[in-house]
């Protein structure tokens, strides 16, 4: 009766302990306005602005200064964020197009889908959003 039930443990471990720390979340439009960033500190660090009124803007920063920007519409279907840029440069360029809404730590996020593998995203791959500024 010992090896079945240390099957049937070995079997449970993955969903003990709160394993499943990001899950995909569906935020409101509302919900989802506010200033973004994902990044390293060190050649990431990518800013995204979702505004009220539909438009976002982004940009990426890296020790030798501004690496590409990026602006346009975007709009929340479902669990996703779809970006529609109008204009994009350098290292932007095709970077944003849709993102999945995360719970990530108990904040909300946002995640590139070639970012999204497995159940818990490294931080710097997350696009966090940000405190509201005073």
């Amino acid at each position: 009766m010992r090896k079945p039930t240390a099957v049937a443990l070995a079997l449970a471990l993955p969903f003990l302990g709160g394993c499943a720390r990001d899950a995909t979340v569906r935020a409101s439009p509302e919900q989802l306005v506010g200033r973004y960033y994902s990044g390293d500190g060190l050649g990431y660090n990518v800013w995204v602005q979702l505004a009220a009124d539909g438009s976002y803007s982004a940009d990426w920063h890296g020790c030798l200064g501004v690496y590409g920007e990026a602006s346009g519409q975007w709009q929340a279907e479902g669990d996703q964020v779809v970006f529609l840029p109008e204009q994009e440069n350098e290292l932007l360029v095709g970077h944003l197009r849709t993102v999945t809404t995360v719970q990530h730590d108990g904040r909300l996020g946002l995640v590139r889908p070639e970012d999204l593998r497995g159940k818990r995203i490294r931080e710097s791959q997350v696009f966090l959003k940000q405190e509201a500024r005073p």
